[in-house]
């Protein structure tokens, strides 16, 4: 029997420590499989595990409007959340949905599941690989999600009602974006549940629609719940951590000196953000720097990745890449091998403009689609 929770409207860095806390006392069997809702408040910007503060909010904007800054245990790209969101995780044992799952296939299990519960509220979702849930070509919901051991938690939120040009305002995205036309054209590109329905339905009535699309597409029981003495108990041991600036900006802090080399790269499974310290006279990577939307697992891959290419002679960094994944278990939703050595040696290749004698500043702004 599944036990299901709505935590009610919290904070961000609440939210975010009952997701690793829940995380975890999945993983030690000391909760059952969970489905949460919960709401924020006041409204936030969350940041993707692998992201930087600086490079994706605007943070003058959300300082001057109240609008706080928080990183989620998940990774992905920045999303803004108002007060009347809706989030939906489950968080539950991998066995639960099959030996040997993948994470694709749990992301489409899962995603699959959540479309149908909007269907029933009357809105005509479906699930768009690589892991959004859209109406008629517009997205819904983003989600994402993240293991620890034999557990994981995999996350996602329905739009409410949604003010678009707010959203912009918050995340660092192009000034044209800005303007009547830009912001049409992301009106364009969401649907939220109040402009589609012409009415506001009361979040008990999205809750009964999207566990009925739970139970009926995974094939589970459920019974609604309370937090354990032990998640009250450690939320207010450690919630203060997440809206700490050492969570929120100091675990992936992205350096802008003007020695790094940036690149971002794009492919199927998201998108990379690699900023580069290299020594150009000893032909030295001392130091790589890996950002972006994408999600894998284990969480600390990439971390351990970046150890691993320290102070690697610039011919050798392909191959100590490669060496890297050999016989290491690891997931990438959508993402291989190939890509993570494209995503790292794409500003490297600026090498040769340096030698050339070409100004910095221009090697650090180029992209790959």
């Amino acid at each position: 029997m599944w036990r299901v929770l709505y935590t009610g409207q919290r904070p961000q860095h609440e939210n975010i420590a009952l997701d690793q806390i829940m995380l975890e006392l999945r993983a030690q069997d000391k909760i059952p499989n969970t489905i949460r809702f919960l709401q924020f408040k006041p409204e936030c910007v969350l940041i993707g595990y692998h992201q930087s503060v600086e490079q994706e909010v605007r943070l003058e904007y959300v300082q001057r409007e109240g609008i706080e800054v928080g990183r989620r245990i998940t990774g992905g790209g920045a999303i803004y959340f108002d007060e009347t969101q809706i989030g939906w995780e489950i968080i539950a044992d991998k066995n639960s949905f099959g030996e040997n799952i993948s994470f694709e296939e749990l992301t489409a299990k899962i995603c699959n599941a959540v479309a149908k519960g909007l269907q029933k509220l009357g809105i005509p979702a479906q699930f768009r690989p690589r892991n959004d849930i859209e109406v008629e070509g517009r997205k819904i919901s983003g989600t994402g999600g993240v293991f620890e051991g034999k557990a994981f938690l995999y996350q996602g939120t329905i739009l409410m009602d949604f003010n678009v040009e707010r959203m912009l305002k918050s995340l660092q995205i192009p000034v044209e974006k800005l303007t009547s036309k830009g912001i049409k054209s992301a009106e364009d590109r969401v649907e939220w549940v109040k402009r589609y329905l012409g009415r506001m339905p009361e979040k008990e009535e999205v809750f009964s629609a999207i566990l009925e699309g739970l139970s009926e597409e995974l094939g589970i029981q459920y019974q609604w719940g309370e937090l354990t003495e032990e998640e009250k108990r450690l939320l207010e041991e450690r919630k203060e951590y997440y809206r700490s600036p050492e969570w929120v900006y100091e675990v992936k802090r992205s350096s802008s000196e003007p020695e790094l080399l940036f690149g971002i790269y794009r492919c199927l499974g998201g998108t990379f953000r690699i900023s580069a310290k290299v020594d150009p006279d000893r032909k030295l990577l001392e130091q790589v720097i890996i950002n972006g939307d994408f999600f894998v697992e284990p969480k600390r891959l990439i971390y351990d990745l970046e150890a691993y290419l320290k102070h690697t002679p610039l011919q050798d960094v392909e191959r100590r890449i490669r060496e890297f994944f050999k016989d290491r278990q690891w997931e990438g939703l959508n993402l291989t091998v190939d890509d993570i050595v494209s995503a790292i040696m794409f500003p490297l290749t600026k090498m040769e403009g340096l030698d050339l004698g070409m100004e910095k500043k221009l090697l650090m702004t180029s992209s790959v689609a």
